[in-house]
């Protein structure tokens, strides 16, 4: 009962742990223009508007989106007066909280933008938009209001961005009576700039700003001219016309607010989403976003030891690899990757129960993690052709119990970057994949039957299908499809593979916005890390097979920060079998490396125990004789007590027997008994006088 109080508590604290780790790496903060959305106020603030949105989704540990956050600030920034009609921005998808928002606007890499129309409802996921420049993406906007607007699927509060095709002077008819000025902007067909400026001056409630594109006879000679016109018209009837106006989107809009003496000031909102007031008040917040091995016991990780995994300290290297890494990028790979899919089917299904069976035969986790994962890879195994997200979230909670554990965040260590937004995961899931590619050498590599591609083909399969930062993904699949297949045919190879496209990444993101400046991206190993792999400035592969084998090996994990997983006591029964069947697994794998001994290279192969002992100490077989004599006594004891009670029971059933019963006596007394006894008397001397006669005569 204890251990199981004591689970909830590490669950409950892990749970809260999470969120405020992932929060504190947004990438944005309210100092931007724009506005930050979350699962509390994404519905309210969205759903139902009068104003168009659009919205980036994407993840703080996302090195594209970290990359694109800069842009997208900037193109906030250049459009923060449209919010008239079409306001932006952002949700943070590595958020817990966050997920099934994530998953019901089906976003599958990040960063995603989507564009949503007046009075969007719930179950419109919007529409996608791939332009990623400022310039391309307000080209993008202006489309997408444009669109909208003819089609009658706009609101009455947007500014009109329909080209005005009547005559100039029934341009007042349905303009309100508030506004003073009304300003003709002659364009050219397929230009943005006049929409634009349409946008930026739409807060103004004194001037009202249409586009034309000149086609009557008065304005042929303003349509000829190389850059937008302009027509200032009054209420009183006057009217000034400025031919060539300005080249530019902002000389024009400039013009314009000298005309009429007007600046951002007068504009009824300071910032995205808020009123002026609303902003005065807002705290501005400058934050995230600008821009030898450890020897450890052999048992401690291997399965069938029921102990609790504690966290080892020792001298620990610089490269150290730490058990708790490995179990946050799982943890958030199953708890964020793949819930947040709407459904999983066909190719994405298959690549999952590949990465999950890959994970349970070579990642050498803790023995409540490697139950959870066996659990979940036989249920997604077993639920068809398709599974949706939300299932599997739901079912990851009841899977978990006082043996079966899949933390869901905790401290980084190794990948512990110098902000929130830093490394985490992406260095966690690299490390993992380092972590089963060597573990499936050092654990099957020297048997006939090892297929060294099957764990590159389910890294492969995972990235390809549900690791979320697009940008990442696809160049790993380039990588991955130019020479991954046709470079691996022995046990090693997969390990040199992957380190060969880790260093590749690092070579390429070495100076991105994504590089956390206190651990700059580097070839790996470094000098200082492992010198033997060095010769000059070339790496030397052996060397380097060596190293990863010694560091990743899983001897070599460190507990350190690890959460301690409180498991029940095994009894002696249940832990006898499984040393047998260890040791039995371990005899038939003994000789199979003996076969192949002068095949592959054994230098990674640990002695086995002897057979003699089965891995029994003097300890575990005294107490196994001291177990063998009291169940002999309480068996004896058992025996003697049911012989005696037989005996009792049958001396009392004939001691009662003897006894008449009342009825009986009552029978007795009342006399009826006599003449069925004459009766039969009779009856008896009729047959013996019958018999007689007989007998003379016969």
């Amino acid at each position: 009962m204890g251990g199981g109080r004591s689970v909830f508590l590490l669950l409950f604290s892990l749970q809260l742990s999470s969120s405020f780790l992932f929060s504190a790496g947004s990438l944005y903060n309210s100092t931007d223009e724009l506005v930050i959305l979350d699962h509390n106020n994404f519905h309210p603030t969205v759903l139902g508007t009068e104003n168009a949105w659009v919205i980036e989704f994407y993840n703080s540990w996302c090195g594209h989106c970290i990359h694109f956050a800069p842009t997208w600030k900037l193109f906030a920034k250049d459009v923060r007066d449209w919010q008239h009609t079409i306001k932006v921005g952002v949700i943070d998808c590595s958020v817990d909280d966050a997920i099934p928002i994530c998953r019901e606007y089906e976003i599958m890499g990040y960063p995603s933008i989507k564009l949503f129309t007046a009075r969007t409802s719930k179950g419109d996921i919007g529409t996608s938009m791939s332009s990623r420049t400022v310039e391309e993406m307000g080209k993008s906007l202006v489309d997408f209001l444009v669109e909208k607007q003819k089609a009658n699927n706009g609101s009455e509060s947007w500014v009109n961005l329909q080209p005005y095709q009547g005559s100039l002077p029934d341009i007042w008819k349905g303009v309100p009576d508030s506004v003073e000025h009304v300003v003709v902007i002659v364009d050219h067909k397929g230009s943005y700039i006049g929409k634009s400026v349409i946008l930026d001056l739409g807060g103004y409630t004194k001037i009202a700003v249409r586009v034309t594109e000149g086609s009557g006879d008065d304005m042929k000679e303003l349509r000829a001219a190389s850059n937008p016109s302009v027509i200032f018209m009054d209420r009183n009837g006057q009217k000034e016309v400025v031919k060539n106006a300005a080249a530019t989107r902002e000389d024009l809009k400039a013009l314009i607010l000298k005309k009429y003496n007007l600046s951002r000031s007068m504009l009824p909102f300071s910032k995205a989403g808020m009123s002026k007031e609303e902003g005065l008040k807002k705290n501005e917040v400058e934050g995230a976003g600008d821009g030898r091995p450890e020897e450890i016991h052999s048992d401690k990780l291997n399965y069938e030891d029921d102990l609790p995994d504690t966290a080892y300290t020792g001298s620990e290297r610089k490269d150290q690899i730490y058990m708790v890494d490995i179990e946050n990028a799982v943890s958030y790979a199953i708890h964020h990757e793949v819930v947040q899919h709407k459904v999983i089917s066909g190719e994405a299904l298959k690549a999952l129960q590949d990465f999950l069976e890959v994970l349970v035969l070579y990642l050498p986790a803790r023995p409540a993690v490697h139950e959870f994962l066996s659990r979940l890879h036989r249920y997604i195994t077993t639920q068809g052709d398709r599974i949706h997200g939300e299932k599997i979230a739901e079912n990851i909670k009841t899977l978990q119990d006082q043996e079966s554990v899949l933390p869901e965040q905790q401290e980084w260590i190794g990948c512990k970057g110098s902000e929130p937004k830093y490394r985490g995961y992406p260095c966690g899931l690299w490390i993992t994949f380092h972590t089963i590619t060597v573990n499936a050498v050092l654990q099957d590599g020297n048997n006939v039957n090892f297929n060294p591609k099957k764990t590159l083909q389910a890294i492969h399969g995972y990235v390809r299908h549900f690791f979320s930062c697009s940008y990442c993904s696809k160049h790993f699949q380039e990588m991955y499809a130019l020479d991954a297949e046709s470079s691996v045919s022995v046990a090693d190879d997969g390990i040199i593979w992957l380190w060969r496209g880790h260093n590749k990444v690092n070579k390429r993101l070495h100076g991105d916005a994504s590089e956390d400046p206190q651990h700059p991206k580097e070839s790996f190993p470094s000098h200082s890390a492992c010198p033997t792999c060095w010769d000059g400035s070339q790496l030397k592969e052996k060397e380097v097979l060596v190293y990863l084998k010694s560091i990743y090996s899983k001897r070599a994990l460190s507990f350190k920060g690890t959460q301690t997983i409180v498991a029940p006591v095994m009894n002696r029964q249940a832990k006898i079998k499984k040393v047998i069947d260890s040791h039995r697994a371990e005899k038939g794998r003994k000789e199979v490396l003996t076969v192949n001994k002068k095949r592959y290279n054994m230098e990674e192969e640990q002695p086995l125990r002897p057979l003699h002992t089965w891995g029994f100490n003097s300890t575990d077989v005294s107490l196994c004789v001291f177990l063998y004599g009291i169940s002999t006594i309480i068996i004896m004891s058992v025996y003697c007590m049911v012989v005696i009670r037989r005996k009792l029971r049958r001396r009392k059933f004939f001691e009662i027997y003897k006894q008449p019963s009342e009825r009986l006596k009552r029978y007795l007394m009342s006399g009826a008994h006599e003449d069925i006894i004459a009766r039969v008397h009779s009856h008896l001397k009729q047959k013996e006088a019958t018999c007689r006669e007989m007998y003379y005569h016969g």
